[in-house]
């Protein structure tokens, strides 16, 4: 009786979760508290009894079977019954595969001599560089081997793509009905997937979102669409999927969730944006489902969807941005979708593409920045940090790093293992201890990750903090962004307890204000005993009256996440 009981309990949980899920839109399907509800029932599975078992199995059968029904052409199954795991996440040092690379069939005792050969090359071996077997070697045989010989110890593959071939052969109804893995490059995943579990290697599946012109031709409704009619196609004539399109968002999740199940312990979003030169398409385009909102809101959105759907596979979230979201604000001039803290605050690790060759010229005060690998990663990385400490919970930053050489950029350098490590170096001295090396041809040098003698752990002086900036430094800023009314920077080097999180509320709250900072003077600035720092401060105000208010103001400085930050005294 008892046990009939139970098992009435769990199909009637099971009811609930499902007319939870049928009730409302997209954003509630596959409710991750629901599913945890479902999977408290399920932990140590293993530890019970036969009896018990046999009940769990019934629960979850009925389970599958009404999340098939709910879920139609987007459906994929839960982890299995006692092989639910909690991917531990690590540092992860990665290259970049394609699928084809990745499909490559593979010899260990091959992996094992390319191993021996770098360090043989490095000198963390006493035996010469044997090279006799080196055209024998293909590319994903060395990139095993580098992650066995050096620092490595992550791999990117392709999954998607951004011609939207999916890269094995799939159990997904959509993807086959549609054929996005009919040229599948990844025949036998299951023999690289086991290899790389054994050797601990991290493994991230990347996946291209919104950059997808299989999908729309074949779903051409979900695309972007022309006001006049027809499909919009970007400068290179590929058509892109609307990022806007909850349709679109169910795809992706689905082929996420088959690469958890397969073995992937990280989703990697990348071209989770829409088109650049948005000047040019945003007159002529219109996107289904935008519904008012900003293109970083779709873009926010739709992470904050994926990571709903994800949440019951146990894997972690990533996505790609450009370089430039560093550097720019609130998603302007681009247009693309991608402003730094709506991304940041939705994935466990943000990725921005910071390869120098892709700067223009001038930026950072450089002609070639192509030829200064060490000095853009690290002003862009700084940017990117100032961007990220000022949030609550952002995630992690893992920049990709330029691992080719760019000819097309005039003055361009080669981009050789000192111009590869320079750049790593260059995030070291940061803090950034990951990374992920680009080269989409995957030739990999593998003597650029033997540069940590070159690492300069002094780099910061005296009281400078994180960014190098003194104290003084870092209330100058301040004080100049508020005479100019520069309400970024004020919400950078603001406390975040002491602020507004939503920096439209911050900036609104400013623009109200109607005293404007007209003149300072820096008289002095002390150390307290707690570390922090006071300024006193000489000021005048003015308000919209036009009268002038003079003070004596003390601020005070303190670190916030390494980062020093500005505490303005209240107003009287």
């Amino acid at each position: 009786m008892k046990n009939g009981i139970r098992l009435a309990i769990y199909i009637l949980i099971i009811a609930i979760i499902l007319t939870d899920c049928n009730s409302g839109s997209v954003q509630t399907q596959g409710n991750p508290e629901n599913l945890k509800l479902v999977d408290s029932l399920e932990m140590d599975f293993n530890k019970l009894s036969e009896e018990q078992k046999a009940e769990r199995t019934i629960a979850r059968e009925q389970l599958e079977s009404n999340r098939k029904a709910d879920m139609g052409e987007f459906y994929v199954q839960l982890q299995g019954l006692g092989s639910e795991t909690e991917e531990e996440a690590v540092k992860a040092k990665a290259l970049y595969l394609t699928a084809n690379v990745a499909g490559y069939d593979f010899n260990e005792e091959d992996v094992e001599y390319y191993a021996e050969y770098i360090r043989a090359l490095s000198g963390e071996s006493d035996k010469p560089a044997d090279t006799s077997r080196m055209s024998e070697i293909n590319k994903l045989e060395k990139a095993l081997g580098i992650c066995e010989a050096t620092e490595i110890n992550a791999l990117v593959i392709d999954i998607k793509n951004d011609s939207g071939v999916v890269a094995w052969s799939s159990d997904i109804e959509i993807v086959n009905r549609i054929g996005a893995s009919a040229s599948a490059p990844i025949n036998d995943y299951d023999k690289l997937i086991n290899y790389l579990k054994k050797k601990n290697i991290y493994r991230i599946a990347r996946i291209v979102a919104f950059k997808d012109p299989y999908f729309a031709e074949h779903e051409s409704s979900h695309a972007i669409q022309l006001k006049s009619g027809g499909i919009y196609k970007d400068y290179s004539g590929k058509m892109w999927v609307n990022p806007f399109d909850e349709y679109v968002w169910k795809y992706l999740a689905a082929i996420s969730k088959e690469a958890a199940l397969r073995g992937f312990q990280e989703i990697q979003y990348d071209y989770v944006r829409f088109p650049d030169g948005a000047k040019t398409y945003n007159p002529i385009t219109e996107f289904p489902g935008r519904n008012g909102r900003d293109k970083d809101e779709g873009i926010e959105d739709f992470l904050k969807f994926a990571k709903s759907e994800l949440q019951p596979y146990n894997v972690h979230i990533s996505a790609d941005v450009f370089g430039i979201i560093t550097h720019s604000w609130d998603d302007k001039p681009e247009d693309i979708g991608q402003t730094w803290r709506k991304i940041a605050n939705q994935v466990e690790y943000i990725c921005p593409m910071i390869y120098p060759s892709h700067y223009g010229m001038g930026l950072y005060d450089f002609k070639v920045p192509d030829q200064h690998p060490y000095e853009i990663i690290r002003l862009s990385l700084m940017e990117a940090i100032e961007r990220n400490v000022a949030q609550k919970d952002s995630g992690i930053i893992r920049p990709w790093i330029q691992g080719f050489t760019a000819p097309w950029v005039k003055g361009h350098i080669e981009y050789d293992a000192k111009a590869i490590a320079d750049q790593l170096i260059a995030c070291m001295e940061l803090g950034i201890d990951e990374y992920i090396i680009w080269n989409a041809s995957n030739n990999y040098n593998p003597m650029a990750f033997f540069y940590h003698d070159r690492i300069n752990s002094s780099i910061r002086a005296g009281e400078e903090d994180l960014l190098s900036r003194t104290p003084e430094a870092a209330l100058l800023r301040y004080l100049d962004a508020e005479r100019n009314r520069r309400y970024s920077v004020q919400y950078l080097l603001t406390p975040i307890a002491e602020r507004e999180e939503d920096y439209d509320e911050f900036a609104a709250r400013g623009a109200a204000n109607t005293s404007v900072l007209k003149r300072y003077e820096i008289t002095g600035i002390n150390k307290s005993e707690d570390g922090s720092y006071s300024a006193a401060v000489n000021t005048e105000y003015t308000v919209s009256t036009g009268a002038a208010i003079k003070s004596n103001a003390v601020y005070n400085i303190i670190l916030e996440k390494e980062i020093y930050k500005v505490r303005k005294p209240e107003s009287k």
